[in-house]
This record gives structure tokens, C-alpha cells and sequence, in this order.
């Protein structure tokens, strides 16, 4: 998927990731989550993705959706990169089974306002 500025080809690319990360951590648990290598940085990256794509949207668009803590999102991506020592599976674990269903369902409505 090529980089794009526009808005519909960067919620296009959020919701490619978070797709993939419930396909890649559907139906199991906390424990082999971090128990297999993979899983962990597959998630790490594509958070890392979303947390790029989220810094671009025009705050016009994020202002009408306050569910979700835009502030944050670039914060974690920042997070992956440079202190990756500090990266929490916890919190990532969150992230994955929490923030990126509701950022999801948000995305979907973004999408369909800008169709509209």
C-alpha cells in the first residue's frame, strides 16, 4: 500500500493494521502473547504504522471524534522507536485488545464520512 497524505488512504492503512493485528492475536491469550516472538512485534509494528498515519489525519476530522485519545496515539509510536526498552507487553496487550477495536470503529466512521 503506497504512502499516501490524503486522509482516505491513511485510514485505509490504519484499518489494514488493526485488522491485521486481531487476525495475528484472535482468539488467544494474554500469556502466549508473550510467550511468542512474533506476535509481540507484530503488534509492536503495527501500532508503530497506526501511530504514523494517526499524526497526519487533519485535526479537523480527529476533533469530532473525542473517544479516542489522538494525543496518545503518536506518543506510543515514539515509543516503539526510540525506548523500545521500555515497551510494557501489558500495555501493548491493551492496546491490541482494547484501543484497537474502538480505534477501529471509529476509522469506520471516518471512512464513511468521507465518502458522505
Amino acid at each position: 500500500m503506497a504512502a499516501s497524505a490524503h486522509p482516505r488512504a491513511r485510514l485505509e492503512h490504519i484499518l489494514f493494521h488493526i485488522r491485521g493485528v486481531a487476525e495475528t492475536i484472535g482468539g488467544i491469550k494474554f500469556e502466549t502473547y508473550t510467550r511468542v516472538y512474533h506476535m509481540e512485534r507484530t503488534v509492536e509494528r503495527a501500532v508503530q504504522i497506526i501511530s504514523e498515519a494517526v499524526r497526519v489525519l487533519p485535526p479537523e476530522l480527529t476533533l469530532r471524534y473525542p473517544e479516542i485519545e489522538w494525543g496518545k496515539v503518536p506518543g506510543i509510536g515514539n515509543i516503539l522507536r526510540h525506548e523500545y526498552e521500555r515497551v510494557d507487553p501489558d500495555i501493548m496487550w491493551r492496546i491490541a485488545t482494547v484501543e484497537l477495536p474502538k480505534l477501529e470503529n471509529v476509522n469506520l466512521k471516518m471512512l464513511s464520512e468521507i465518502d458522505g
